[in-house]
């Protein structure tokens, strides 16, 4: 018996017609079946399309570590308006594994990158050290970009360098991400002299993260504030190394704390950058960022040879501007940094640095923040096309996420409340800082 199948597709109609042929020794009969075909491929509208990062890992292998790294490729691809691939930016082994602390508990799982090689991305200066942030629990997708946005308006000396891209991980839309720079020591990021294990001059560079957690193997505690230090870099640190970044930053506490006499306005500038300092407060004032307590996600550095300890890089404002439901960070109104973080509150003691905060936001507000929207206006038309396939891959609009305060049900309504809430916060802190 010999059995053939032949099929023919009506574009127009989309129905499949299949010839089933078969043949005995007796006699031969043909039967046709009509079936639908499957939809066809709806193409992407025309608008603005971010750059399209597909990752495949070795053998298809998921990633379920963040503390374990497996092989993968990557390319990057730019598209026009009608979403056309155009050009491939880059292709490049690299090693992948998760990373976050309550986001990569999340659906959608942030990414840690570690290329094979030194690579530009999108611009940004060549580093093998990248990281892919999710943004999940934030449904504008923006609100990291805001705070580096504001960042960079401030004058901080480092800000992390971002792009927005559509990924593909493993044949599966995974949605909009942020590709970036990942916070470390280099000439383009934290630009500060790197130190070995045998370096006899310990005065730097040292890049520490103020981390509860205790994220990192090498930590120290303050005696004042009980505030926790972890060393990012130097890695292997030896002991007179960790003794020293250890004292000097008990020094700068004591000196806040006024012990033994010391007096704070006059030898507080000599050992701490007060501007880092004072816009930190202010940019976390100002997105009421729960992590202003100086508790976690709170990066300071010290240069070799440089007296001063500087605040920075701003890192990890998803939950910041409203989207948060606990802590009273909600809440347009009343302070939160200077009142729970204790270095704040013994800062605001004295008169004289009263005074510098006034002044620093009302000369911000008077240039450099005076009118954030058009940021923000212009951030979420650009975002249209992506975040509208991110939300269709995962439908969250119209459900609670942790931590947010409120569901809107729509991206455009989420967009609008983070306006709403600027505004509000704006207004109020103006009314008090003048």
């Amino acid at each position: 018996m010999n059995i053939s199948v032949k099929a023919s597709e009506n574009a127009i109609e989309t129905v499949r017609s299949i010839s089933l042929s078969v043949k005995t020794a007796e006699k031969s009969e043909t039967v046709k079946i009509n079936q639908e075909a499957a939809p066809p491929v709806i193409p992407d509208p025309e608008g603005h399309h971010y750059p399209l990062l597909t990752i495949t890992t070795e053998n298809g292998k998921p990633i379920t570590s963040k503390e374990d790294y497996i092989n993968a490729t990557i390319t990057i691809e730019s598209r026009n308006e009608k979403g056309e691939i155009i050009e491939k930016l880059l292709e490049a082994t690299t090693e992948i594994r998760g990373r976050g602390n309550s986001t990569w508990g999340m659906e959608k799982k942030p990414y840690r990158l570690k290329l094979s090689k030194s690579s530009e991305i999108l611009g940004m200066p060549k580093n093998k050290h990248w990281v892919l942030l999710a943004n999940y629990s934030d449904k504008t997708l923006m609100r990291n970009e805001l705070a580096f946005e504001i960042s960079r308006r401030m004058g901080f000396v480092y800000t992390p360098r971002m792009e927005y891209v559509d990924v593909v991980l493993n044949g599966d839309f995974i949605g909009n991400y942020m590709i970036g720079e990942h916070i470390r020591i280099d000439k383009d990021r934290v630009n500060i002299a790197e130190m070995g294990p045998s370096d006899t001059n310990t005065s730097g560079g040292y890049l520490l993260e103020i981390d509860e957690r205790k994220g990192e193997p090498v930590w120290f505690e303050t005696e004042e504030a009980k505030m926790v230090f972890c060393v990012n870099r130097p890695e292997d640190i030896p002991a007179i190394q960790k003794e020293y970044i250890r004292d000097y930053i008990q020094n700068i506490e004591n000196i806040i704390y006024g012990k033994g006499g010391i007096n704070t306005v006059s030898e507080l500038p000599k050992y701490l950058d007060m501007k880092s300092f004072i816009d930190y407060l202010l940019l976390n004032e100002l997105s009421k960022n729960v992590d202003g307590n100086l508790r976690l996600s709170t990066f300071v550095y010290k240069d070799k040879d440089n007296d001063k300890l500087y605040f920075g890089p701003v890192w990890d404002y998803d939950i910041a501007f409203g989207n948060i439901n606990y802590e009273g960070c909600e809440i347009t109104t009343g302070w939160y940094a200077r009142i729970k973080a204790a270095w704040y509150q013994e800062f605001f003691k004295h008169a004289e640095f009263d005074k510098m905060v006034t002044d620093r936001w009302i000369e911000l507000r008077s240039d450099k923040l005076s009118n954030l929207y058009p940021f923000i206006d212009e951030l979420a038309d650009k975002m249209e096309i992506s975040q509208s396939k991110n939300f269709k891959r995962w439908p969250i609009l119209d459900k609670a996420v942790w931590p947010n305060p409120i569901v809107t049900g729509s991206y455009q309504g989420e967009v609008n409340y983070l306006k709403d809430w600027l505004t509000r916060r704006i207004n109020w802190m103006d009314q008090t800082l003048k």
